[in-house]
């Protein structure tokens, strides 16, 4: 039998390929759907979606053939999911408790919005040109929708919004550190969901859950999707100091990331932000000349 070509996952024989490709056609017709082999690497259902099977020969050949069957069951349930979401109606179809449990507010960088729908919906996180936007993803375990407005029609936005606030609340980071300079002190927090950096969008309940006391704001940056990385001002001098160490990170931080989301140095008071990565404005400026006046 003649096998066509296959990549290249070492000294695994193709007859391997073949029991794994044998098993998830089994896989996905007990869950009640039909594949066929269209190649070596691809199966079929009918003549809609196709699955791809490079990642998984990748991983059984890299695993005991007593995993292979949990392997595959994984995959095949992504697979079923993804070909199920890929639906036009299903996202329309999800009752207003479903969608709302499965909404997430998110904060992304403009430019990911561009050539992907109509967001009109969206809303700046704070009014200045190249803010992070606000939108609402619609979540699942195995990827993120970002809604087009298309997808919203019908909905109640207030509790769309409120709902996506509220599960995007309840994600914890999973780690905290500190990073001390020349007397600043610039706190990490980090985890694994692309949902974390979004709390800043609600910062009230961001510094009640996580950070405590910050009595004099918060200035920050959130280069990433999984990163919020902040200093609470206590003087002056520092907080400029700190601005300027933040503007570093932000730059560091947003390379080689697959959620790149700002460079801007922001800042938070009393319900209020502002983009303060070309010098002092606003909220921040009141909140220096207060500490100054605090020292003299």
């Amino acid at each position: 039998m003649k096998f066509q070509s296959l990549p290249n996952y070492g000294a695994v024989h193709a007859t391997t390929f073949a029991i794994v490709r044998m098993k998830t056609i089994e896989a996905f017709r007990r869950r009640g759907v039909v594949v066929h082999r269209v190649d070596a690497t691809t199966l079929a259902a009918g003549s809609g979606p196709h699955f791809p099977l490079e990642n998984l020969f990748a991983r059984c050949s890299g695993a005991s053939r007593s995993a292979w069957a949990s392997i595959i069951d994984g995959h095949v349930d992504v697979m079923i999911e993804m070909m199920r979401e890929a639906d036009p109606t299903f996202i329309t179809s999800l009752s207003d408790d479903e969608f709302h449990s499965r909404l997430r507010e998110r904060i992304v960088a403009p430019t990911a919005l561009e050539a992907m729908g109509r967001y009109n919906y969206s809303v700046p996180l704070l009014d200045v040109p190249g803010a992070p936007l606000r939108v609402l993803n619609l979540s699942s375990p195995n990827r993120a929708v970002t809604l087009p407005d298309c997808h919203l029609v019908g909905r109640d936005m207030d509790a769309a919004w409120a709902a996506g606030r509220k599960n995007t609340a309840a994600l914890k980071f999973e780690e905290a550190e500190t990073m001390s300079r020349g007397g600043i002190d610039i706190e990490v927090l980090s985890g694994d969901s692309i949902y974390l950096a979004s709390k800043v969008a609600d910062m009230t309940t961001l510094i009640s859950t996580h950070l405590g006391e910050c009595l004099c704001g918060v200035l920050f940056v959130v280069p990433n999707a999984y990163e919020f990385v902040f200093h609470r001002p206590r003087t002056a001098d520092v907080a400029l100091a700190a601005a300027a160490a933040l503007a570093e990170l932000a730059d560091l931080f947003s390379r080689d990331t697959p959620s790149p989301l700002s460079r801007s140095v922001f800042f938070w008071r009393d319900g209020e932000y502002c983009d303060v990565s070309h010098g002092p404005t606003g909220i921040f400026a009141s909140t220096l000349t207060e500490l100054r006046a605090c020292a003299a």
